[in-house]
């Protein structure tokens, strides 16, 4: 099965519509009703920390070469350390990971955390976390 681009668009938009909803990651994120600080993936470096960037990337699956695999990764950026990475992923996890998730023209039957990888990036100065989910979706 190939993903479209129109349900590429609609899985990156149920995800931003879940984290930028939830008051409770706004909260951590330090987020306003003019910035919830959720953003897509070349955004990267465009805002101050803490933030979080989303990317929608489909590829090969583990299962078959003819099977392909939507997922979703979520990159957390922090100018202040881990503990603040920990945080809002945690939240994150809590909101998406063994969740069922429903857009507007996309169903997320289930989404399941498949890699959590931490960096520093010396030129931005921020810590990263990024988060990827795998997404079996309708």
């Amino acid at each position: 099965m190939s993903y479209n681009i129109s349900c590429m668009k609609g899985l990156y938009e149920t995800f931003f519509s879940v984290l930028s909803a939830d008051n409770s990651l706004q909260s951590l994120l330090s987020g306003t009703s003019v910035d919830k600080k959720v953003y897509p993936i070349h955004h990267v470096g465009a805002s101050r920390p803490p933030a979080v960037r989303i990317a929608v990337l489909n590829g090969n699956s583990e299962v078959g070469r003819s099977v392909e695999r939507v997922v979703v990764d979520v990159l957390i950026a922090s100018a202040s350390g881990t503990t603040e990475l920990n945080s809002i992923s945690k939240r994150i996890d809590e909101l998406v990971n063994r969740q069922r998730l429903s857009g507007q023209d996309v169903v997320v039957h289930l989404c399941i955390k498949m890699l959590e990888r931490d960096a520093y990036d010396a030129k931005s100065l921020e810590y990263r976390r990024i988060i990827r989910y795998g997404v079996i979706m309708k």
